[in-house]
Formats: C-alpha cells, sequence, structure tokens
C-alpha cells in the first residue's frame, strides 16, 4: 500500500459529531460568558491610581462611575465612558500626564482578553470531548 492512510465513519459517530457541533453553536456558548468578560474588566477600569505628591486637584469620581456595558447580542457586546474626559485619561491618546499611572482600555481589555479565551478555549474543549 503507498503512502497515506484508510478513513472509515461510524453513522453513530456521525450522530455525535451533530450534537457536538450543535454545542459549539457560538450563539449557544457565547450567551452567558460576556459578563464574566466584562464585569472584571470594569472593575479594573475603575480603579484609580494613587494620588500625585501634592495633587490639587479634586477627584470626583465621575471617570470611575462611567464605566458601562452592554450586551446585545450574544456575538456583539460594547463598553464605553461617556465622562467628556474619559478618553484623555484612559484612551489611546491620553494625555501625557497621565502616562506610567493610568492604563488604557484597550490595554485592560488586551489582557483580560486574553485570559477570557482561555476560559472559553476550556468551555470549548470539554463541550467537544462530551
Amino acid at each position: 500500500m503507498p503512502d497515506g492512510f484508510e478513513v472509515s465513519i461510524d453513522p453513530r459517530d456521525l450522530a455525535e459529531f451533530h450534537i457536538a457541533m450543535e454545542n459549539l453553536d457560538p450563539d449557544k456558548v457565547l450567551k452567558d460568558e460576556w459578563r464574566g468578560f466584562l464585569t472584571p474588566l470594569k472593575r479594573e477600569l475603575r480603579t484609580y491610581p494613587d494620588k500625585l505628591p501634592n495633587q490639587k486637584y479634586v477627584r470626583k469620581y465621575l471617570l470611575k462611575r462611567n464605566w458601562k456595558y452592554t450586551v446585545y447580542s450574544p456575538r456583539h457586546a460594547e463598553m464605553v465612558n461617556l465622562t467628556p474626559y474619559a478618553g484623555w485619561v484612559q484612551g489611546i491618546g491620553k494625555a501625557t500626564i497621565h502616562e506610567g499611572r493610568w492604563s488604557t482600555a484597550v490595554e485592560v481589555a488586551d489582557t483580560r482578553l486574553e485570559e477570557w479565551v482561555r476560559k472559553l478555549s476550556a468551555k470549548f474543549g470539554k463541550i467537544w470531548t462530551r
């Protein structure tokens, strides 16, 4: 026989495969997962760094109170902060005074996203091996 392999499929295996694939439907898998990603993200974004020495600005904690998220569907969620100066503090174009003190929302989300993807991978793995 030349190099290669032979494959045969048992119809009973196809039924199990079909069930496994149905359980891997992204809408079903992601439906309840957003909160586990967005809640810790929101908590971290709401954390303020220590005050600067001799800081005269009085914090009103508007930035902290205005982080909100909405889950639109199993495949779509959004987190925003509508505080007018949020972008200057935690946005990509943050002011230089905040460099090294405040993480941007994107930096925090990237870190949390890696963790979330690992959890989802484990969940998919469990579903796949049932």
